[in-house]
């Protein structure tokens, strides 16, 4: 089935529409049910207690009580809070959050017993005070336990759902208080409370159960920038908590200042209680009902378009506004029904805009802190500086009522505080920015930062007697960076050291510092190792030695051992350019024939870069042996002979000499980069063009940033993507912006169509289109570093592959702060793990519906190789048929690499078996389609088809999770050998430097004549060969006639160096068999 643009996207039987609307994933429907129906009750017991507290206050005198109350409230409230910041750290978060609701169980009660016995000002303040408690306590406790059950991410999209559930059981609370008369009523509202805080009790013990509620402990960040002192004692080392904590004490006061407001000219409007009363409850219920309604439906989709900042920024200037405009009715004469329909207006709009968004808001910006910052810092702002804003209002207020001459300059007071709060919030911003970017950094210091003790290096030093060598090589390179003079007295006890490994650091050591090393121990090692890379590393060390004696020099530069005197001739050439005598040596060895002499003569002109030798490189270009030509390359690249430039150039499409070039070319730095543009202006081919890129990026120069972003705008995606990853260690150039966004917008769209065609039933196109649109995404970030905070990008696209989902969700959260919006949400649809018809109704909310008539696999093959991977293009070949698109769109494949043949011929193959009559028909429209099609079928028979060598990659068990697409490139790199039943394929002890893999027969592996394992098709062995060439553990021999693909170290280096995701997929796929190689030795026997 072609998955085509035009598929219906089907809503998933198990998503319903309500989930989708509140933005609530299928697997989080029962934590956000519990949490709401926790918030709900909670709501209902504070509202009730609200209303019960109000009811009485105001029927005391509310002009002065009111700010007692709230003075009362905030001493109280802050003791409460220090009391359970210092509880926090003594017990489990599960068991502090019930304990806070059986406190508030009993403060109801405690509220109720008030309530009947006392009717004074002091109880009616009394009972606000534990109301302020009640409210506090229930606010800790709830944001305590969802701050740490939900990550970043979630807490951004579910807060507003999971808050909203005390909004519709205030509103019930607000209309019951509508029915309250007296204060047998009010009894009765506080035993409803009563019960439903025993009921949130009940929801938080199934809520406990069902998550694990713990914040754990964890080190503090290394943040590099300084703090003031006063912010690591009093906040906890956050600034941002800092910053919070001050913002929320300005909201406070305002809000008492708004709040107490509404309710004085209720009471001098209404003066029967009972009016007041039901005034005051008809506004709050639809106060609250509003609120319900904007956050369940229109907080979060708010919050998705304008952001966290100007979300932030909402409330403030709603305020401010507010404030402004009431003294613009001051200045008119208004009478009181006029300004109680104000404050009614302004109270109302203020507290759906505090609940709805901001509350929800706010509480996001702790997510990126620690767990216990996070809760730390919550329980300050909720429980010292949110009553401290309420105490601050109550003291001016009461001046107020006390002074009345200063009432003329509060308005003044208020909007300097809105002004503040502002200021303050738009640095909150920034600090949350600043602590995203600490949440995804890399956690560990650089070396430098590291400071050594004395002690740990004398212990470093006792571990170059220890037994296991790897040990011994550890030390010697920390003393050769922090305590030279102590490994050089070591050195001569090294140099005897009988691993081999030991004994070639020693030697780098010594050539690097170059500390006197005694002579006779340098010829003995230069002559007796077992080593031809340590002969020579100590025949060139003691060669270049001024004090070396003639006698002793002479037969080392005509030692019959090429490696002796490779380091000699070097040696002493490096210290005597004209000597006669090396110079003799070296031009014999360039004239003998044997491998070895000319590698050895090749090296030697390379290291000291003889220009005089210029002729033998170029002959040695022409070599027959590979070995040869590849150190004939390399030399090359530091002789700068233009004629030998030109030929670097020329092997840069080779496959096999290709990479070797590049790294030429490479290291002659920018004197190359006038050829490479002429190149590049040429067309070259794309392996020509990447490589070209991966040159210029070892080049920091302007010239050769201009030149990758020539091959950054260049159609074919590969290109673009070498290039962008090189142009990310270069400084971002604004002047450039232009092009990126282009480059952005294009990569943007392409994920949009790539999205909607992989959705359809065809799982092998949805798998190499899912690979497709994870390079894409690489791409996108690199594009992106030119335009944003390099440092800032890297980590977020570390951060998005990380397996913490804390850590991911930080990245997303820094990422939609960075990126433009529609950007933003197209990298979510690519990164976020949710079902496919959702990702793609995202992508589709970010760009508008996809209005493309072509479908996905014409576009495929009409693109090709410029768009796609190889596999991409041949799943889409393989799925050819007349109706997908016309033959002409196919038949240029035949000319192209194997893999894409095979797929034509299978495609006609399978053609002429199901459709007889348009294969005919085809051959009638394209006569020569007989003989080539004929011609390639019999090539491909001669031969394993691609396609099989893959498949048979992909049915080892080394590269099962590896996908298709990755595999397509080992493919080519892989040799078809065959041996005789009883024939060795190599023995014990040969040097390891290729892996294989059985496509037909049996193989055994012996070790000391005992048969160890039996390996048939589809098995593999030597995989390690491929990572590191070391001797061989066991014997391997054909039990049958077999034939094996042998895959060589070199060339899989190159081909790693070529395409990262290649290393990073098998790297991955051999950490995965080691950790079930350790699973299977640590599992208890029996």
């Amino acid at each position: 089935m072609d998955a085509g643009v035009n598929n219906v996207i089907e809503t998933p039987s198990q998503m319903s529409w309500i989930q989708r609307a509140l933005g609530v994933r299928q697997e989080e429907t029962r934590t956000v049910g519990l949490f709401f129906l926790h918030n709900f009750l909670l709501g209902i017991g504070t509202i009730l207690v609200y209303v019960a507290a109000n009811a009485i206050l105001l029927e005391n005198n509310p002009e002065a009580s009111l700010p007692i109350a709230y003075i009362a409230s905030a001493i109280a409230m802050m003791a409460v809070g220090k009391l359970y910041e210092y509880v926090e750290h003594h017990l489990l978060l599960s068991r502090l959050a019930g304990r806070a609701l059986i406190a508030v169980v009993v403060m109801t009660a405690v509220i109720g017993v008030l309530v009947i016995v006392g009717h004074s000002v002091a109880a009616a303040v009394t009972i606000m005070v534990g109301y302020r408690l009640i409210y506090l306590l229930t606010n800790l406790e709830f944001w305590g336990v969802s701050a740490v059950v939900f990550d970043t991410r979630q807490s951004k999209r579910l807060f507003s759902v999971i808050s909203s559930g005390d909004m519709p059981a205030k509103a019930m609370g607000a209309i019951l208080a509508v029915l309250v008369h007296a204060h047998t009523d009010i009894l009765r509202l506080l035993v409803v409370a009563f019960v439903a805080f025993g009921a949130a009790l009940y929801t938080l013990r199934l809520t406990i159960q069902s998550h694990e509620v713990y914040a754990p402990h964890r080190p503090a960040r290394v943040v590099k920038r300084a703090r003031p002192r006063f912010v690591e004692q009093l906040f906890g080392g956050s600034e941002l908590v800092f910053m919070m904590c001050l913002s929320v004490a300005t909201i406070a006061t305002v809000a008492t200042q708004i709040e107490y407001n509404f309710f004085v000219n209720v009471k001098h409007r209404f003066h029967a209680q009972e009016d007041v009363i039901r005034y005051v409850g008809i506004v709050l219920a639809l106060t609250y009902g509003v609120a319900m309604i904007v956050k369940l439906l229109l907080s979060r989709h708010a919050l998705d378009r304008f952001g966290v900042r100007r979300s932030l920024l909402v409330l403030p200037l709603t305020a401010l506004v507010g404030l402004l405009g009431l003294e613009a009715m001051a200045a008119v004469q208004t009478d009181t029904t006029r300004l109680l329909i104000y404050f009614c207006g302004l109270y109302l709009v203020f507290e759906v805009a505090r609940r709805a968004l901001f509350d929800p808001v706010f509480l996001v910006l702790f997510q990126p802190l620690s767990p216990q910052q996070r809760l730390h810092g919550h329980t300050l702002a909720k429980g010292m500086y949110e009553p401290l804003g309420i105490g601050l209002a109550g003291v001016l207020l009461y001046i107020i009522h006390a002074l009345p001459a200063l009432e003329f300059w509060m308005p003044v007071a208020w909007i300097a505080l809105m002004i503040t709060a502002l200021v303050l919030l738009q640095r909150t911003y920034r600090h949350y920015v600043t602590e995203l970017n600490d949440a995804i950094a890399r956690r560990f210091l650089e070396s430098d930062q590291i400071a050594i003790p004395t002690e740990a290096l004398n212990r470093v030093a006792d571990t170059l007697q220890s037994a296991n060598p790897d040990e011994v090589v550890a030390a010697i390179g920390w003393l050769e960076r922090h305590n030279p003079p102590q490994l050089g007295k070591q050195t001569p006890m090294l140099l005897n050291h009988p691993t081999a490994a030991v004994r070639r650091r020693t030697l780098d050591a010594t050539a690097t510092l170059d500390w006197p090393v005694p002579t006779q121990l340098l010829y003995h090692q230069a002559l007796y190792d077992t080593e031809p890379t340590l002969r020579e590393r100590a025949s060139y060390l003691i060669s270049r030695r001024a004090d070396t004696e003639v006698s002793m020099l002479a037969p080392l530069l005509h030692h019959s051992d090429i490696a002796i005197r490779q380091g000699a001739i070097r040696g002493t050439l490096e210290i005597q350019p004209a000597n006669a005598d090396a110079l003799g040596s070296l031009t014999a060895l360039t004239k003998e024939s044997a491998v070895l002499s000319l590698k050895a003569a090749l090296s030697v002109v390379q290291a000291l870069r003889l220009t005089a030798y210029v002729p033998f490189v170029r002959n040695c270009l022409t070599h027959s042996d590979t070995s040869v030509v590849k150190a004939a390359l390399q030399t090359a690249g530091v002789l700068r002979d233009p004629e030998l430039t030109q030929r670097l150039v020329d092997r840069l499409s080779d496959g096999t000499y290709g990479r070797t070039a590049a790294n030429s070319l490479k290291a002659m730095g920018a004197d190359v980069l006038p050829l490479l543009t002429r190149t590049v202006e040429g067309s070259p081919d794309r392996l020509v063009a990447a490589r070209i890129a991966g040159i210029c990026e070892g080049i920091r120069t302007n010239h050769s940033r201009q030149l990758l972003i020539k091959l950054a705008s260049q159609p074919s995606l590969a290109v673009r993507a070498t290039a962008l990853r090189a142009l990310s260690r270069f400084g971002r150039h604004p002047a450039d912006d232009e092009l990126f966004e282009r480059l952005v917008d294009q990569e943007v769209a392409l994920a949009h169509r790539l999205l909607h065609g992989s959705y359809g039933e065809d799982a092998e196109l949805t798998d190499t289109l899912d690979y497709e649109l994870t390079l894409l995404l690489q791409r996108l970030f690199y594009a992106l570093e030119q335009r944003h905070d390099r440092n800032v990008l890297d980590s977020v696209r570390i951060g998005v592959a990380h397996p913490s989902r804390e850590r991911r969700a930080n990245a997303l959260e820094r990422l939609d702060n960075l990126v433009p919006r529609p950007v933003y949400q197209t990298m979510q649809a690519l990164i976020d793990d949710q079902p496919r018809a959702e990702r793609i109704r995202l992508i589709d909310a970010a760009l508008g519906p996809l209005h493309e008539e072509k479908a996905i696999l014409p576009f495929i093959i009409e693109q090709g190789q410029t768009l796609f991977s190889d596999w991409t293009v041949s799943v889409a070949l393989r799925r050819w048929t007349p109706g997908v698109s016309p033959a002409s769109t196919i038949l240029h494949y035949l000319d192209a690499i194997p893999l894409l043949r095979d797929s034509v011929v299978a495609a006609m193959q399978h053609l002429q078996t199901q459709q007889p009559r348009n294969f005919s028909d085809l051959l009638k429209r394209f006569p020569d389609l007989s003989s080539r099609f004929m011609s390639h079928s019999s090539a491909a028979n001669s031969r394993i088809p691609e396609i099989e060598l893959i498949m048979v990659l992909k049915g080892t068990s080394l590269f099962a999770q590896t996908p298709e697409n990755v595999l397509s490139s080992i493919a080519p790199i892989m040799n078809e050998v065959t041996y005789a039943e009883g024939q060795t394929v190599f023995n014990k002890g040969d040097l390891g430097s290729s892996m294989f893999v059985i496509y037909a027969g049996e193989i055994g592996i012996y070790d000391s004549g005992k048969q160890l394992a039996r390996f048939k098709r589809g098995d593999f062995f030597g995989e390690l060969a491929l990572l590191d060439a070391e001797a061989r553990s066991a014997t391997a021999e054909a039990l049958t006639d077999v034939r094996l693909l042998r895959i060589d170290q070199e060339d899989f280096y190159d081909l790693m160096e070529e395409r990262g995701e290649v290393l990073r997929s098998i790297v991955r796929t051999l950490c995965q068999r080691i950790r079930v190689l350790n699973q299977t030795v640590t599992r208890p026997v029996g």
